[in-house]
């Protein structure tokens, strides 16, 4: 089915934007694995939070949800079945915990999720002593898989190549606490990318009480956690900045404006980085008490940067860039091959539907914008990412639909509604 996405003139509106998934599932993992009961409050309520609240739930954490807040109350850990979805961080954040549990865990999802990386993982468990079985594509290893946990893991030196993902850094530091000697983790493959990630996974560690030392120049991507059990205080989850992306970006394609409230003055979160991005693009960014807001441009200038540690940020990103009189660079992102889709190759093709030349320059994705567009049927791929990138390219363009616009409830469950609330009444007659 497809979603008819709202054509745009300048836009002029205020959105208030749930809160962080990123956040939410740190917090929810280190919840469970404390001794006392921990209340996380504005909780994003989505498919992937909902599926971590679920496996933790299967493995013996009690969740009491009530007007937006939820509370945690740890259990001990024991084996079950755990559905992963397409959710990047239940699928590489409940393995490690797995292996305290005394029962075997089995982790599957998605079909799509059966050919994302796992292979760091898996053999970062293996490394600790733990055993795990694993379907393997092309050699290495998949969904499904089991954990055989023993109830403890010595921890120790370990090293591991997290290329493929940031978060095969922050499964590990999470779990790293109930580990007899603590974790010293080296990464040692030469790209680590969306280190953002990891710097949100130590600030919630110690906001834990646990104790993160992280190596000096001269040790780069190296990590030692003590061992200790965590012990969050009450919390309350800022506004998922990915998220607002979308919104922004459709100051930025509409010329018109965007506000954002209770935007972070401070965050670890990737999405803050859109302030930088947008203006670069000759937006107009402000920060005000806590409200952000982007006015778009005239004319958007083409964008040239590294993005390897905001590679989640990219669709939304290269929707602006389709429409930026030039040629843009968004360059080091080869870790988007691995994401909910391939989000370079979907990028490449569903530009190439409105009449925008891009391609894959190595790692680098390359998109030559500022000429004529058409309508066209956006696939989403089951990726929430490459749904909100056709809504923004609908806003510029008339006669834009998107397939399965329903695949934006795996972080943003009311998208549609708001971005209807948002954008429809500004529909540009014919």
């Amino acid at each position: 089915m497809t979603w008819p996405a709202p054509h745009s003139g300048p836009v002029d509106t205020i959105v208030d934007i749930p809160g962080s998934k990123s956040l939410t599932n740190r917090y929810l993992v280190l919840a469970a694995l404390g001794s006392e009961p921990v209340t996380i409050h504005h909780p994003l309520a989505a498919r992937d939070t909902e599926l971590m609240a679920a496996a933790l739930e299967s493995l013996g954490a009690v969740i009491i949800r009530a007007d937006d807040s939820w509370t945690i109350q740890p259990g001990p850990l024991r084996g079950g079945d755990v559905e992963c979805g397409l959710a990047g961080t239940v699928m590489r954040f409940i393995p490690p915990l797995a292996a305290f549990a005394m029962e075997p865990v089995r982790l599957d999802g998605d079909p799509a999720a059966r050919v994302r990386p796992m292979g760091a993982i898996v053999e970062g468990l293996r490394g600790l002593g733990v055993q795990v079985d694993a379907d393997e594509l092309d050699g290495s290893p998949v969904l499904p898989m089991t954990v055989h946990g023993t109830g403890s893991v010595a921890g120790g030196r370990l090293e591991i190549d997290a290329s493929a993902s940031s978060q095969f850094v922050s499964a590990l530091l999470l779990a790293a606490p109930l580990m007899t000697h603590g974790l010293d983790l080296h990464h040692v493959g030469e790209n680590l990318p969306s280190q953002p990630h990891i710097a949100m996974t130590v600030a919630v560690l110690r906001e834990a009480g646990i104790d993160v030392a992280e190596m000096p120049a001269d040790a780069p991507n190296r990590w030692v956690v003590s061992p200790n059990l965590p012990q969050l205080p009450d919390v309350t989850i800022e506004p998922d900045l990915s998220n607002a992306g979308a919104f922004l970006a459709a100051a930025m394609v509409t010329g018109g404006r965007v506000s954002i409230p209770r935007w972070p003055s401070q965050t670890t979160q990737a999405g803050d980085a859109y302030r930088d991005i947008f203006a670069a693009m000759g937006g107009r960014v402000t920060l005000d008490e806590g409200l952000l807001t982007v006015v778009g441009p005239e004319s958007i200038t083409p964008y040239d940067a590294d993005m390897k540690d905001v590679g989640e940020l990219v669709p939304s990103v290269a929707a602006v860039a389709a429409f930026a009189q030039g040629t843009s660079h968004l360059r080091n992102i080869g870790q988007l091959r691995g994401h909910e889709t391939n989000r370079l190759a979907a990028l490449t093709a569903e530009l190439a539907k409105i009449g925008v030349r891009a391609y894959e320059d190595g790692d680098d994705l390359v998109i030559e914008g500022g000429g004529p567009t058409r309508a066209a049927v956006i696939d989403s791929y089951e990726d929430h990412r490459m749904a909100t990138f056709g809504a923004i390219l609908g806003l510029r363009i008339d006669g834009i639909e998107v397939i399965d616009i329903e695949t934006t409830s795996k972080t943003l469950p009311e998208f549609v509604a708001m971005w209807n609330r948002a954008f429809g009444g500004h529909r540009v007659e014919a």
